[in-house]
């Protein structure tokens, strides 16, 4: 603004001379209020690089914000650039977190996280995420010289942990609630079971999300109860179960019965809870030089006598020589029963 008007005087100035001195004074006066004019009109965008472009955290305080800086040759592709790094900023992190939460109780616990358990959970951290970054906004945008723009993204750390806050009540919230289900009222094993698991499930998420507001607060909320601790349970309730397999096939009963001891369970001869499976084969096809065998394994759960829980698993073996099929299926079955009787202990209750 100053120079604006800086401008204007100095045109004015000119005007005057003109008039009133001599002319060669008038008309040095008019050469540089040209070139002052010629400076004022120039982009004030492209003068200076402003500090935020290099160092966000120096114009926007960190104990405030989360900042990150998009750069690209439009102006709407630097701002999601912006949002795409602030996005990397706050979430890779916790992805990483995630993975090592799931990969910690697949190896450590006896009904570790299934893949089906492990896409909710990842899918309850995207959401929560989401949720969460709906309060980034660019707060400015600059152009260079050169043509490229760049813009700044914002995430106000209260708002972020006030939502964190506010999802992790809601959790651990949800997670009293299957615990006391799985105590108290549940109507048999699997279900009770299952709650937990799904608790176990939602403390997985709880532990993410304050992870995340660690990041924007310095300090999470105090766990009631951890993953952990609803795995002791877990395992608690399986150490006392006695379970026996109803097999007539001698290779099937021994496979079911090792992966029911993995998981801690008792098996006994005779029980008032047995698993049982049945194997249905197709015939094999014959196609490109090769041998296909289509089946399905399905696992059942029975106590006292009612069928409670029930699943099955598509199967599909190919060899090139028929002769080979049945080594394989039976190779293939030994490396899945486990994450099978896993999936039917700890799933929801299927018929």
């Amino acid at each position: 603004m100053r120079a604006l008007l800086l401008c204007f005087h100095l045109i004015f100035i000119a005007f005057l001379s003109h008039f009133y001195a001599m002319k060669y004074i008038s008309s040095y006066i008019l050469l540089i209020s040209c070139f002052l004019l010629s400076a004022c009109a120039s982009d004030p965008q492209t003068k200076s690089r402003p500090q935020w472009v290099n160092q966000p955290s120096a114009v926007y305080a960190s104990d405030q914000y989360l900042s990150a800086v998009g750069q690209a040759s439009n102006l709407e592709r630097a701002r999601q650039n912006a949002l795409a790094n602030l996005s990397d900023v706050f979430s890779v992190k916790i992805h990483v977190q995630s993975d090592m939460l799931t990969q910690a109780n697949k190896q450590e616990t006896p009904l570790g996280v299934t893949m089906q358990s492990k896409i909710a959970l990842q899918r309850q951290i995207a959401t929560e995420s989401e949720h969460t970054l709906k309060g980034v906004m660019i707060k400015e945008s600059w152009q260079s010289s050169g043509g490229e723009y760049y813009a700044v993204a914002l995430l106000e750390k209260y708002k972020a942990a006030q939502s964190l806050t506010e999802s992790i009540d809601a959790l651990d919230e949800q997670s009293r609630s299957l615990i006391d289900y799985s105590l108290q009222d549940a109507p048999n094993s699997i279900a009770s079971l299952h709650a937990l698991s799904k608790a176990r499930d939602l403390q997985l998420a709880r532990e993410v999300a304050n992870e995340q507001l660690q990041q924007v607060r310095l300090s999470g909320v105090p766990m009631l109860i951890s993953s952990a601790k609803i795995e002791q349970m877990m395992a608690k309730k399986l150490a006392t179960l006695k379970v026996s397999v109803q097999q007539p096939d001698k290779q099937q009963q021994k496979l079911i019965t090792s992966a029911l001891a993995e998981l801690g369970m008792r098996v006994v001869v005779d029980a008032d809870i047995n698993v049982s499976a049945d194997l249905s084969l197709n015939t094999p096809i014959y196609t490109n030089s090769w041998y296909w065998l289509h089946a399905s394994y399905q696992l059942s759960f029975v106590e006292n006598g009612q069928v409670i829980s029930r699943k099955r698993w598509p199967i599909k073996i190919s060899a090139k020589q028929s002769s080979l099929l049945q080594s394989r299926l039976d190779n293939y079955l030994s490396e899945h029963i486990k994450t099978y009787v896993s999936e039917l202990m700890s799933s929801l209750p299927a018929l």
